[in-house]
């Protein structure tokens, strides 16, 4: 399961990126948690999504933190697929 941003990890971030990141965090959660139960086009329109907010968050300057969750997300999935 995917852990939340803290506000102390958002110490540093304005609102506006702080919201974006947790928007992206949360999307990630939803793919993972909903992989087995949602459809194609259900799993396309989250995907979609991800993307969107994920250029949001480049956009406003937090790349960095927004790869971030993408690569712990990843490792949650390859986790959760070995059991």
């Amino acid at each position: 399961m995917l852990s939340p941003i803290k506000e102390s990890e958002g110490g540093a971030f304005s609102a506006l990126q702080l919201h974006f990141l947790r928007r992206l965090n949360r999307l990630l959660y939803l793919r993972v948690e909903q992989a087995e139960q949602v459809n194609e086009p259900g799993l396309h329109l989250i995907d979609r999504a991800i993307y969107s907010t994920y250029c949001d968050a480049v956009d406003l300057g937090v790349t960095a933190e927004a790869q971030k969750l993408l690569h712990r997300t990843a490792r949650s999935a390859g986790r959760a697929g070995q059991h």
